[in-house]
């Protein structure tokens, strides 16, 4: 899978509630991509070129092809 970049980024702090993790989406991306409080996201574990690990989430709600 190729991925193209939108030259758009942020920086998210992991918090932690119970046994729960989670991290934010900066809110001009979440009100840009139409996403809503307690709409599900498919989100997949993968690994860069480099072996780095990434979290590929994707925002329309729908799974992976």
């Amino acid at each position: 899978m190729k991925i193209i970049y939108q030259n758009i980024g942020w920086k998210s702090k992991i918090m932690q509630k119970r046994a729960t993790f989670s991290i934010s989406i900066n809110k001009l991306v979440a009100t840009g991509c139409g996403l809503e409080k307690g709409k599900e996201l498919y989100c997949y574990l993968a690994e860069d070129k480099d072996n780095r690990p990434i979290m590929l989430a994707y925002l329309d709600g729908k799974k992976k092809v």
